[in-house]
């Protein structure tokens, strides 16, 4: 007798061809309807580029002076100096004028000294400068800053003509010259 072989027979799983359609039929319209919508996208985005004039935007409205306080012809002229009186102390000396070079007497002049390494950390300010005796135009003031490190000090003028500038000085147990 001869042996033959017998095999279960397993039939591969057929997919349904109706989810079959559907699907592809969901494939085939994602597909036209985002290439559609991306090609309607490019040409209006095209029509935009051409058809609009490349003038520069007006200047904000912020920027216009308020009628009530007109801006004045310039700003003063302000020069300042700062240096490490040793330990944590700074000493801060401005001269203050206008831009014709008048000595700018009895302004309001404050100073601000803030680390450059962490700013708004070690802010110290608004310190009050005194004007200085026989010196017209002349402010001076003192300050203790809370650590070591390069200070960055704003010298702000308010009143009569607003105005500002700044000044490094390094702050620590060895003077830089």
């Amino acid at each position: 007798m001869a042996m033959t072989k017998t095999t279960k027979r397993v039939r591969p799983a057929r997919p349904d061809p109706a989810g079959q359609t559907r699907t592809r039929a969901f494939r085939v319209g994602f597909l036209v309807g985002a290439g559609s919508g991306l090609t309607a996208a490019t040409l209006i985005a095209a029509l935009a580029f051409a058809v609009t004039d490349p003038l520069p935007a007006p200047p904000p409205a912020a920027a216009a002076p308020t009628p009530t306080a007109p801006a004045p012809a310039g700003g003063p002229a302000v020069h300042v100096s700062a240096r490490h009186l040793g330990d944590l102390k700074v000493k801060v000396e401005a001269q203050v004028s206008t831009r014709t070079y008048d000595p700018l007497g009895r302004a309001s002049v404050v100073m601000y000294a803030d680390m450059v390494a962490m700013p708004m950390a070690h802010r110290k300010g608004p310190v009050a400068m005194a004007e200085v005796p026989g010196k017209a135009g002349w402010y001076a003031a003192e300050v203790v800053v809370p650590m070591v490190g390069e200070y960055d000090i704003q010298v702000s003028v308010q009143r009569p003509i607003p105005g500002e500038a700044h000044a490094r000085v390094q702050v620590g147990a060895q003077q830089q010259g």
